[in-house]
C-alpha cells in the first residue's frame, strides 16, 4: 500500500523504450541495392551508413524499384541526423523528434545499436500562438481572412471535426510575406465540410471526390464590422490524408489519416505547419517537424529522401519558394533534387502537369531567377532541354517588365519556353514539345517560332512606315512576335513593342456599317476597306471622320477600293 508524504524513485526507461535494435551497418558508398540485401539478410529495418546517416530498409526498397539500385546507398539516406548515447534518457530522444529529427541514431562506444523513428512514435508537439500575428496586420483584406478563419473553426467545431489552416497560408504568415489562397485540412469528412462552409460565406464549391478535396471560391465578407464587400479569395479544402507513391512521378494514393500523418506527407517542413481553428485553441500553430525553425532560418528542407523523385514537380516548386520568398534549399535537398533530375525518365509524369509547372514559376515576380534555378540543377531535362543557356532569360525578363509596364498582356509561360528553345535544332525543339504534351495550332506556333523567327529581319529594315510594322505583324500569332523580340535588335523590337502597346488598337474611324451605307457591297470588300482605311491612319493620313468618307466615295467612283 503506498504510504502518504513517501516519496517514490521514478524511474527513467531512457531511449531503451524508445528504440529499434533492427540495424545494420554499412559504408555510405555500397549501393543502394547492396544496403538493401544487407538489411533483408538480417532482419534489419534500417542501415546506418556513415556517422550521422541512415536510410529505412523500406526506403532503400522503393529506390531499388524505382531503378536507384546502382545510386550510392547514401543519396537516399537521410543525412545529418542526431545521435544520442545508449544512456541518454527518453526526454532527450522526443526533444530530437519534436525539433524536427526524423531519425535518431543511438550509439554505444561509437557504434550504432539502435534508430528512434519518429514515424513510429507518439509525439505531442509543443504549440505556440500565431494569434497576434492573424490581428496585427490591420487592414481589410486581413480582417475579412480572420473572419474566414473563425467562421471555418466554428463549423468544424459543431461537426465534432477539427480544421486547420496549412501550407502557404500559415507558412507566409510567418514570414510576413502576402498569404496566397487559404488551404484547409480537416481531420474528417473535408467535402461535407466545404459543402457547410461554402453555404455559410455564400461561395461556389467545386468538389473533386477521387482526392477528398474541394475548392470554394468565396466571393465576398458579408455586411457588418465594415467588411461588407471584402473579397475572400479561393478556399481550397481537403479532408487529412496519408499518400502513398507507387510509382515515381505518379500522382499518389490517398487515404484518410491524421492531421500528423497529413503534415508528414508534405514537401517541405515550411509546409507542414498547421494552423488549429477550432475556437478553443484558435491561432495555435501546430509543429512536429521543425517547420518554425526552418522558417526563420529562410531554409528549404525536403521531408524525405525521395521526395522529389516521389514527385518531379516538387523541383519547379523548390524553385519558386527560392525565387520569390528566399528560402535555400539545404544540402540534403539540393541532393534529392539531382537525384530526381539524373532519373533517366518519369513515363507516368505527364506532359501536361509539367507544362502547368511552366505556367507557375512563369507567372512569378521573379520568375528568371526561378528558372535559372531550374536551369542550374539541371531540371531543363525533365522536359528534354539539355545543356541550356541563360542568356535569353534575362531578355525575356526585360520584355516581361516593360509589357507589365505598358499593360500588354502576354503568355509569360511562351515567353520563357521560347527563351529556352531558341536556337536549338528542329529536332531538340520538337522533343521538348513532344514532351510537354503540347498539340494542334498552338504547338504549330511555338514549333515554328522556336525553330525560325523572319519577321526579326524583316522588321530590323531601315525603311518601314508605321503601316509596314502593321502588315508584318497582325497575321502574326503571339509566339512569333514573342520570338522576333527575343532575336531582333533594338529597331526590331522598339517596332513590336509600338505595335502591341499602341498600333494594334488603331481602327478606321467608319465601322463596316458605314461602309455599307456609303455603297460597299457586303462581304471581304468591307474588310479590305476597313484595314486600307486603318493603315492610312496609322501612317498619319485621312485624318477625320469627314475625310474617311471622302475618301470611300473616292474609291468607289474610281474603282480602287480593293
Amino acid at each position: 500500500m503506498a504510504r502518504v508524504g513517501h516519496v517514490y524513485p521514478q524511474v527513467e526507461p531512457g531511449v531503451a523504450a524508445l528504440m529499434d535494435v533492427r540495424v545494420v551497418t554499412a559504408p555510405g558508398g555500397v549501393s543502394a541495392a547492396r544496403a538493401l540485401a544487407r538489411a533483408r539478410a538480417a532482419g534489419a529495418r534500417f542501415v546506418a551508413l556513415g556517422p550521422r546517416q541512415a536510410a529505412r530498409e523500406s526506403e532503400l526498397a522503393r529506390a531499388v524499384e524505382w531503378g536507384l539500385g546502382s545510386r550510392p546507398a547514401r543519396r537516399v539516406a537521410w543525412r545529418d541526423l542526431p545521435t544520442v548515447s545508449d544512456r541518454a534518457s527518453e526526454i532527450e530522444a522526443r526533444r530530437l523528434m519534436l525539433e524536427g529529427a526524423a531519425l535518431v541514431l543511438v550509439r554505444r562506444a561509437g557504434r550504432v545499436v539502435g534508430v528512434i523513428d519518429a514515424a513510429r512514435m507518439d509525439v505531442a508537439p509543443v504549440e505556440s500562438s500565431a494569434l497576434a500575428r492573424l490581428e496585427r496586420a490591420g487592414d481589410r483584406q486581413s480582417e475579412a481572412r480572420l473572419w474566414l478563419l473563425r467562421v471555418a473553426g466554428k463549423i468544424g467545431e459543431g461537426m465534432g471535426a477539427p480544421v486547420y489552416a496549412v501550407g502557404g497560408f500559415v507558412r507566409d504568415l510567418l514570414l510576413g510575406a502576402a498569404a496566397p489562397d487559404l488551404d484547409l485540412v480537416v481531420e474528417g469528412d473535408g467535402i461535407v465540410f466545404a459543402r457547410r462552409l461554402a453555404e455559410e460565406i455564400g461561395g461556389t464549391l467545386l468538389v473533386h471526390s477521387g482526392f477528398g478535396t474541394a475548392s470554394i471560391e468565396a466571393g465576398r465578407a458579408p455586411a457588418g464590422d465594415g467588411l461588407d464587400g471584402v473579397p475572400l479569395g479561393r478556399v481550397d479544402v481537403a479532408s487529412a490524408r496519408r499518400e502513398h507513391y507507387v510509382t515515381a512521378g505518379a500522382l499518389p494514393e490517398v487515404e484518410p489519416a491524421g492531421l500528423i500523418e497529413d503534415l508528414r506527407r508534405r514537401d517541405f517542413t515550411v509546409n507542414a505547419i498547421a494552423l488549429a481553428l477550432a475556437p478553443d485553441r484558435f491561432g495555435r500553430l501546430v509543429d512536429p517537424l521543425g517547420g518554425q525553425r526552418d522558417v526563420r532560418g529562410r531554409r528549404l528542407r525536403a521531408l524525405r529522401p525521395l521526395a522529389f523523385v516521389e514527385d518531379p514537380t516538387r523541383v519547379f516548386r523548390a524553385a519558386r519558394y527560392a525565387a520569390r520568398l528566399g528560402l535555400r534549399p539545404d544540402a540534403a535537398a539540393l541532393d534529392g533534387i539531382r537525384l530526381a533530375v539524373e532519373r533517366p525518365d518519369y513515363p507516368v509524369l505527364s506532359g501536361q502537369r509539367l507544362w502547368h509547372e511552366i505556367e507557375l514559376a512563369a507567372a512569378e515576380p521573379r520568375a528568371r531567377r526561378a528558372f535559372e534555378l531550374l536551369v542550374r540543377w539541371g531540371a531543363t531535362s525533365l522536359w528534354n532541354i539539355e545543356r541550356v543557356k541563360t542568356g535569353r532569360l534575362i531578355e525575356a525578363e526585360r520584355f516581361a517588365r516593360w509589357a507589365r509596364l505598358a499593360g500588354v498582356a502576354v503568355d509569360s509561360a511562351e515567353l520563357v519556353l521560347l527563351a529556352l528553345l531558341i536556337g536549338r535544332p528542329a529536332p531538340a525543339v520538337r522533343r521538348a514539345l513532344d514532351r510537354l504534351a503540347l498539340t494542334g495550332e498552338p504547338r504549330a506556333q511555338l514549333e515554328a517560332a522556336a525553330v525560325a523567327s523572319p519577321l526579326a529581319e524583316r522588321l530590323g529594315a531601315a525603311r518601314l512606315r508605321p503601316s509596314g510594322v502593321d502588315e508584318c505583324l497582325a497575321p502574326a500569332p503571339e509566339a512569333a512576335l514573342l520570338s522576333a523580340w527575343l532575336r531582333g535588335g533594338a529597331r526590331a523590337r522598339r517596332r513590336i513593342e509600338w505595335y502591341l502597346a499602341r498600333g494594334r488598337a488603331v481602327r478606321s474611324r467608319l465601322s463596316g456599317q458605314d461602309l455599307i451605307g456609303l455603297g460597299v457591297p457586303r462581304g471581304p470588300r468591307v474588310g479590305a476597306m476597313l484595314t486600307r482605311l486603318r493603315r492610312l491612319r496609322l501612317d498619319g493620313g485621312a485624318g477625320s471622320l469627314a475625310d474617311e468618307r471622302e475618301l470611300v466615295k473616292e474609291w468607289l467612283t474610281s474603282g480602287k477600293e480593293a
